[in-house]
């Protein structure tokens, strides 16, 4: 069993869900349970959780930034990735235009994809791809 002092995690960033576990053998349980919200999501939410969703978020990406070196490394990532570099306020902006019909489709697409795994470091508690779906 692989062993990280990182911390566990599900993000959504530039097109795709990354998800992270602090012990390698919870990523089953991380991956499984992602899917598992995603697919729930997809059925709908209401504009309260959306709400408390798009606070959340607003409030995580303005913490994000909120140093040097995070201000840095977020604005050095959408570069990297095509984004356009946005401001807080922008950021802030586009969070608050979602809608919850957005969100239903975008996590319909995801839950109808087929997920692609990628491991990176100790790989021997990375579940198979057949096992998550």
């Amino acid at each position: 069993s692989s062993q990280s002092s990182g911390s566990s995690g599900i993000n959504a960033e530039y097109g795709g869900l990354s998800v992270s576990a602090a012990n390698g053998a919870e990523i089953g349980d991380a991956l499984k349970a992602s899917i598992g919200v995603v697919r729930g999501v997809s059925q709908g939410v209401s504009a309260e959780e959306l709400e408390g969703a798009k606070n959340r978020l607003k409030m995580a990406s303005i913490t994000e930034r909120s140093t040097v070196s995070g201000l840095i490394t977020t604005t050095s990532a959408e570069a990297l990735a095509g984004c356009p570099v946005r401001s807080g306020a922008d950021l802030c902006a586009a969070i608050d235009s979602l809608t919850v019909e957005d969100v239903v489709a975008a996590a319909k697409k995801v839950a109808t994809s087929q997920p692609i795994l990628v491991t990176y470091g100790a790989a021997e508690d990375m579940p198979l791809q057949r096992e998550l779906i």
